[in-house]
C-alpha cells in the first residue's frame, strides 16, 4: 500500500491557483479526498467535523496565522503540514516544536515528503 492510497487531507488555502496546484498534485499522488478550505472559519468547521487523515494548513491566512485551527487537529491526532511563503526554520511556533513546514509554491516532491514525515511522525506517537 502506497502512503496516500485513500487518504482525506484538509487542504487551507486562500489563495485559489495555489489551492488548485496543491490538490492537482495531491490527487497525482494518489489521496482519495481533498476538501479545500480558503477561510479559517471555514477550516476550523471543516476541523471540528474531523474525518481526515492529515492536513495541509496555509499559515498565514488574510494576516491571520491559521494555528487555532491546528491546535483543533492536533486535539483529534489528525497530522498538520503548514504551509507558508516564508522561510520557517528559525521562525517555529513554540506551540508546535515538531511542525512540518513545506515552503510555497509547492513542487510535488516537497509536499508528498512533507506528508509522508508527518504521516510517520504522527504513526511513531501513536505506536
Amino acid at each position: 500500500m502506497k502512503p496516500f492510497d485513500g487518504i482525506s487531507i484538509l487542504l487551507l488555502e486562500d489563495e485559489y491557483l495555489i489551492a488548485l496546484d496543491a490538490e492537482q498534485i495531491l490527487t497525482a499522488l494518489g489521496t482519495g479526498r481533498v476538501e479545500i478550505v480558503n477561510t479559517l472559519e471555514g477550516a476550523t468547521a471543516a476541523a471540528e467535523n474531523g474525518g481526515f487523515d492529515i492536513a495541509v494548513l496555509d499559515l498565514n491566512i488574510n494576516g491571520k496565522m491559521s494555528y487555532g485551527v491546528a491546535e483543533i487537529l492536533q486535539r483529534q491526532r489528525i497530522p498538520v503540514v503548514f504551509a507558508t511563503g516564508y522561510e520557517m526554520r528559525s521562525r517555529q511556533a513554540p506551540e508546535f516544536p515538531d511542525a512540518i513546514y513545506v515552503t510555497k509554491p509547492y513542487t510535488r516532491e516537497a509536499l508528498r515528503d512533507a506528508i509522508v514525515q508527518a504521516l510517520e511522525k504522527s504513526r511513531r506517537a501513536a505506536a
